[in-house]
């Protein structure tokens, strides 16, 4: 992940309780395992989502057979497709198109996320398939790498969380190597990152296929950015340093790691390549 975001501004206990509410079907079930979903939901914050310590319910403790926890799993993953007169159609539909992100909380990429990702997946962990702090707007591209995956070899969260990681700080950055007309670019997590941090940023990044998803977008964008250089140098009326911090305050607006941001950023940070973009042969772009 690489920006931190509210929690969902609905409780999400009360939603639990109003779902279980309204259910007919598998009424004893539900009677049977509110108590310990309740718990459970709460045990989640203050872990804040880390399954280290929290395996999934076992079903078989609320129901007689076998077969009928296997029924109960799918009872409560199909909570979360509810009917649009059930809760928590509103609910969810509220995170998914009216969560006000400009770019995807868990990636970067700019445009607004119109999918929900489960931090824990609601096949292994169906008791939180509705939990709106497991919830996280995220675009369709991430949800694709992500996945099921969730957790590391020592059973602690292998991803960052939107709602509880502090990630509202520069995370990582590009470094360009000479020539700087077209470049050998790297990525590299930033030092002064907590050692846990960074660990915890390596592995999330490597989990969404970050690099080779953002590598193409920031060659594409270097590029243009040449090309804004030359036309800034011809105007003569601002400094190239001048546009690309202007551009780069816009940005950070929608995310300190967004894709520009971390674009624009990258490349003030860069003595070299700003000198270039500055002063240096720009003769191969008109």
């Amino acid at each position: 992940m690489v920006t931190k975001i509210p929690k969902p501004d609905d409780d999400s206990i009360e939603i639990l309780n109003l779902v279980l509410g309204e259910r007919v079907k598998f009424k004893k079930f539900y009677g049977r395992i509110t108590k310990d979903l309740t718990a459970r939901y709460r045990q989640y914050d203050v872990q804040k989502g880390c399954p280290t310590g929290m395996p999934p319910l076992m079903l078989r403790n609320y129901v007689e057979t076998d077969n009928e926890a296997i029924d109960r799993k799918k009872s409560l993953i199909g909570l979360y497709n509810p009917e649009t007169d059930k809760y928590p159609f509103n609910e969810l539909e509220k995170l998914r198109k009216k969560n006000k992100l400009l770019a995807c909380p868990v990636c970067g990429e700019l445009g607004r996320p119109r999918t929900l990702d489960h931090c824990l997946p609601k096949t292994t962990y169906p008791e939180f398939a509705i939990h709106l702090l497991n919830l996280v707007p995220a675009c369709d591209w991430c949800q694709g790498e992500k996945l099921t995956d969730y957790k590391n070899a020592a059973g602690a969260r292998s991803f960052l969380h939107p709602y509880y990681d502090e990630v509202n700080q520069a995370l990582y950055t590009i470094r360009l190597q000479a020539p700087y007309l077209t470049p050998v670019i790297s990525f590299e997590i930033r030092n002064n990152l907590p050692e846990e941090l960074k660990e915890l940023v390596a592995s999330h990044l490597k989990g969404i296929d970050f690099w080779e998803r953002f590598k193409e977008y920031f060659e594409n964008s270097y590029q243009n950015i040449i090309h804004i250089a030359s036309d800034t140098r011809a105007a003569g009326i601002i400094t190239v340093t001048t546009a690309i911090q202007s551009a780069y305050s816009l940005e950070a607006g929608k995310g300190i790691n967004s894709w520009d941001a971390v674009v624009y950023r990258s490349l003030l940070e860069d003595p070299a390549v700003m000198d270039f973009l500055e002063r240096g042969v720009l003769s191969d772009f008109p």
